[in-house]
């Protein structure tokens, strides 16, 4: 596997670490049944070796948000931007504190910019499969929030005619059906010999989470994402952030385009994290306050495109307009209540070469 595999938990699984405990360790037939049968050793085994591991690997990810099921595509991200723990020893809950900001796309709003602060209660218990161990986070009840409040709405008629205030229609809309379902739906963490898989719903042992792109279980190569997203015209998406540990490591995305051209810019996590909170507030669609580490554009269809980057945190910003890159999206009149979108298919991997 790739070092980096070993250095970093995948952003999102920071649930995984109480198994990781165990599958470090070479643990046997024999122990994995004992550790089966006993959720005191169970919640010993999270609460000491995993509860302090989450925030640090929450604050590295980005969550993408969705209105549909789990296969629908990916039409906005959330942020994580603080975040804090505490363990509830006589319910054996723990409870996750996290704040942030992010950006989503409505048919009829377009871009919405908005905060969420949120306290999650979850119930954590993980199974030790002949397959791989997988591990759940099981929401116990929201502790405090959603607090969910819009920034911006780029379509000013639907910003006027909602009468959006922090707790308004949009507020409840995105809150209720994006947020509170992702949260509600807990999540599953597996991990096996084909690496470590995010998927939210809570998966029984030996069901693996969806994935667009199928991967192939020989692949040494580590997988930060598998997903699909529309990208709205003149609109981008920030995908990452991205870490890159050694100099012999590249960043690999390849899949399937539909619709039209894009470019992919990559830059600093720094530089990136300047950018998209200007993309949050409403601001025009820009180019990157920063320097570029990398550019492609991509064509309609199949593509694959590896970065060499020095170790670091990164963004892959797809862009979809004319404000930087050679791609840009087809002109057409302005419509207020629609815009077109290309469909990005990818998976975004870590290899070694």
């Amino acid at each position: 596997m790739p070092r980096s595999s070993r250095r970093r938990v995948a952003p999102q699984l920071a649930l995984l670490a109480s198994a990781l405990l165990f599958s470090a360790a070479g643990a046997s037939t024999g122990c994995a049944s004992i550790i089966n049968r006993d959720p005191n050793l169970r919640w010993w085994a999270f609460k000491t070796y995993g509860a302090d591991r989450i925030c640090p690997e929450i604050l590295k990810a980005s969550v993408p948000l969705k209105l549909s099921g789990e296969n629908s595509p990916t039409i906005g991200r959330y942020y994580p931007a603080s975040c804090s723990t505490s363990i509830n020893e006589e319910r054996r809950v723990v409870v996750v504190n996290i704040g942030g900001s992010g950006y989503a796309y409505m048919a009829t709003a377009k871009r919405v910019g908005f905060t969420l602060n949120v306290s999650p209660e979850y119930a954590f218990d993980f199974y030790m499969h002949e397959d791989g161990n997988w591990v759940w986070g099981k929401l116990a009840r929201v502790a405090a929030g959603p607090d969910f409040r819009t920034t911006n709405v780029e379509n000013k008629v639907v910003d006027l005619a909602a009468g959006l205030t922090p707790a308004g229609g949009m507020a409840n809309l995105f809150g209720g059906q994006v947020v509170s379902g992702f949260l509600s739906k807990g999540f599953t963490v597996v991990e096996s010999d084909e690496g470590k898989e995010f998927s939210l719903g809570i998966l029984p042992p030996g069901k693996r989470p969806f994935r667009p792109i199928e991967v192939d279980s020989s692949d040494e190569a580590y997988t930060f994402s598998n997903e699909t997203a529309d990208i709205y015209s003149n609109q981008q998406d920030f995908l990452g952030p991205f870490e890159i540990a050694d100099e012999d490591q590249r960043l690999s995305i390849k899949g399937t385009l539909a619709g039209g051209a894009v470019d992919f810019v990559i830059v600093s996590k720094q530089t990136g994290d300047l950018w998209r909170q200007s993309y949050q507030s409403g601001a025009p669609v820009s180019g990157p306050p920063g320097p570029i580490m990398g550019q492609s554009m991509v064509q309609a269809g199949p593509f694959n495109r590896k970065f060499q980057l020095n170790p670091g945190v990164y963004y892959v910003i797809v862009d979809n307009s004319a404000s930087t890159g050679q791609a840009s999206p087809l002109f057409s009149l302005p419509n207020p209540l629609f815009d077109a979108s290309v469909r990005l298919t990818y998976l975004a991997q870590l290899i070694e070469e």
